[in-house]
């Protein structure tokens, strides 16, 4: 048996998202999370109800309507009251759709993103597509019309339990539908009331017909739209920790040992490990700089043994989080494709269901799954960088990884501590929402899932992480152009003392980037160990070898990518080149370097970076029992 793998699910998505172009056919069958993104993000891409879903709907509303009015027959929601008040009947069946949106419109203070609102208005019409939810077609393609025109509810954040589905957002949504005189929208950017904005794309407000109030708004919807958006971002953060994990073993000087598939494929053989180590072993291919020779066939050089655990153990503490996303996409995948609100109406086999697939407890544990997934991921990088940065720890790196003099210069200080903030805040985020719930209306709503409110608390995990993933980027690329200073400066020293043995003793007491930073003090400490009459040649020549060599990695010159493995030079070309980040030595403020990278990552002008490193990457892993 094979499953697929993450990269190649992440991968799909970036590839979906790019092939959509400008329209979008509804069926209730296919939507995909990049398509939710595209259309949440793009205005201009035309959504559009395909014809098989437009019958089914029609004939479903009928059914409805035949069923209520010419049968008589009481079904909840439409002809009695809602929730705990379902005790209650009324033959007024307009008026009752009505006095749903008012009785849910109850929000205040803040709203949410366009972005988020346009998501929830797609998932839901798609949903609605299905013709199972007793609504007219028209009123769907009203729905499509305030997209296709960009015109977008404002809705407040705050006010849904997710069960009965997402209620307050999406009654600030269909009240748009029905022309509410005090309901605001934002058309082409700016804010106004509906009306105005209805009457300008020359779209009638709609009247509502039995069920279709609650159709509309008794589903999980608005968390389903706004996971889906966090889950596209969120698979791309999992990718880049991977790659940041390759340039960390490459700053530490680390071993790709620890992704031997001994350990993997058949000492412990979970999928996503596998998936982890296998990642690591071809984004580090061709590495110069990482120690890609087993332990075993290498002399005993007194020092650490094996790399710490953020190296080390990097496959068996990001395994579960590729597990974890793929599952939550799955999930998500499901709710963007399914009949979320109730009761349910089949009029090809004469079924009336009443039940909860409005309740979005799937969506609550994938999204609090999904935080926590972000918050293993960022503490993966946290432990790199702390190692990164000390130079106790860090196979031979300056202090904060300062590049002038490091009495003067503290280098990545402030972005060390600004990394346990960002963790600090992550962790706390984390804690899950899914079990924080209490009975609500009447004790009807007795359980419930707060759905939306952890794919809202995931969004601002994701932003943190993404700032973390900024940080250690910017970190890596100053510790492989250090570390391959290191090289160099080593190097060049072993042949300037060739011949003088106690000055070749002298270099395993003072540290290469004394020599290369701190030239003139070091380079005369080492001068007092030649002979005295080639002391000032010597000086001179050990401080003219250190200048040049700092020069060329200041201006770009040293060539560093070449020593970078496959995977890991792509981004590093991508922060040096692209983004035109330079190597630091205490010339400016690192703070618009970090927010250049951050923007890149959340404009998502990583995405192809993402292809190219990971295109090679298997498909899917078999998991087939392995041999003993």
């Amino acid at each position: 048996m094979k499953t697929v793998t993450h990269s190649s699910l992440s991968l799909s998505l970036l590839k979906r998202k790019a092939n959509i172009g400008k329209r979008i056919y509804l069926s209730g069958s296919d939507l995909s999370i990049a398509d939710v993104l595209a259309v949440s993000e793009d205005p201009t891409i035309n959504v559009t109800i395909q014809e098989s879903a437009w019958n089914d709907m029609d004939e479903n509303a009928a059914y409805v309507r035949h069923k209520i009015i010419s049968e008589g027959l009481i079904v909840y929601g439409i002809n009695t009251g809602f929730g705990g008040s379902a005790d209650t009947r009324s033959s007024k069946l307009e008026e009752m759709q009505i006095s749903l949106l008012r009785h849910t419109c109850a929000g205040m203070g803040r709203s949410h993103s366009v972005q988020s609102v346009r998501a929830a208005m797609l998932v839901r019409a798609n949903c609605l597509c299905r013709g199972y939810s007793g609504i007219r077609p028209e009123v769907v393609n009203t729905l499509l019309q305030l997209l296709n025109n960009d015109i977008t509810p404002v809705v407040p954040l705050r006010g849904t339990v997710s069960a009965s589905g997402d209620l307050m957002p999406l009654a600030y949504i269909a009240a748009v539908l029905i022309g509410r005189e005090e309901s605001r929208v934002v058309y082409r950017g700016v804010e106004m009331p509906c009306r105005k904005a209805l009457e300008d794309a020359l779209i009638e407000p709609v009247i509502l017909g039995p069920k279709e109030g609650l159709a509309l708004i008794n589903a999980s919807t608005m968390a389903a739209g706004v996971a889906s958006r966090l889950l596209y971002d969120a698979n791309i953060a999992v990718l880049l920790t991977q790659v940041c994990n390759g340039l960390s073993v490459e700053a530490l000087h680390g071993r790709t040992e620890s992704f031997h598939p001994l350990l993997h494929s058949i000492g412990l053989p979970h999928v996503g490990q596998c998936e982890v180590a296998e990642n690591m072993l071809n984004i580090l291919k061709d590495s110069r700089l990482a120690i890609t020779t087993l332990d075993m066939h290498l002399p005993d050089t007194g020092l650490i043994k094996q790399d710490r655990y953020s190296l080390r153990g990097s496959p068996q503490f990001l395994g579960p989080v590729l597990e974890t996303l793929k599952e939550a996409c799955r999930r998500v995948h499901i709710d963007l494709n399914s009949s979320t609100d109730n009761p349910i109406f089949d009029h090809r086999t004469d079924t009336i269901a009443h039940g909860a697939n409005f309740l979005g407890e799937t969506l609550s544990i994938s999204m609090d799954q999904t935080r926590q997934a972000l918050q293993l991921c960022g503490k993966l990088l946290f432990a790199a960088f702390s190692e990164i940065i000390n130079h106790r720890i860090n196979q031979g790196l300056p202090p904060n990884l300062s590049a002038s003099d490091f009495n003067l210069d503290f280098g990545f200080k402030g972005a060390d501590i600004a990394m346990a903030s960002y963790m600090s805040e992550l962790d706390q985020l984390t804690n899950p929402m899914s079990n924080h719930i209490l009975s609500a209306e009447l004790h009807n709503q007795s359980i419930n899932s707060m759905a939306l409110v952890s794919a809202r608390l995931s969004l601002e995990a994701l932003e943190i992480l993404q700032m973390m993933i900024a940080n250690i980027l910017c970190l890596n690329a100053q510790a492989v152009d250090l570390r391959h200073l290191g090289n160099l400066v080593t190097s060049q020293l072993l042949q300037l003392t060739e011949g003088y043995p106690e000055a070749r003793r002298e270099l395993r007491i003072i540290t290469w980037y004394e020599l290369a930073f701190q030239t003139s003090e070091s380079a005369a400490k080492l001068g007092e160990c030649v002979p005295e009459q080639k002391r000032a040649g010597f000086i001179k020549k050990v401080s003219s070898a250190m200048e040049e060599l700092v020069t060329e990695v200041k201006e770009g010159r040293a060539e560093t990518a070449k020593y970078l493995s496959c995977g890991t030079r792509k981004m590093y070309e991508f922060i040096r080149e692209d983004l035109e980040i330079p190597f630091y030595w205490g010339q400016s403020y690192i703070d618009t370097w970090l927010q250049k990278i951050l923007t890149a990552i959340q404009g998502r002008q990583v995405e192809g970076i993402m292809e190219n490193i990971f295109q090679s990457q298997k498909s899917s892993i078999d998991l087939e029992e392995p041999d003993h």
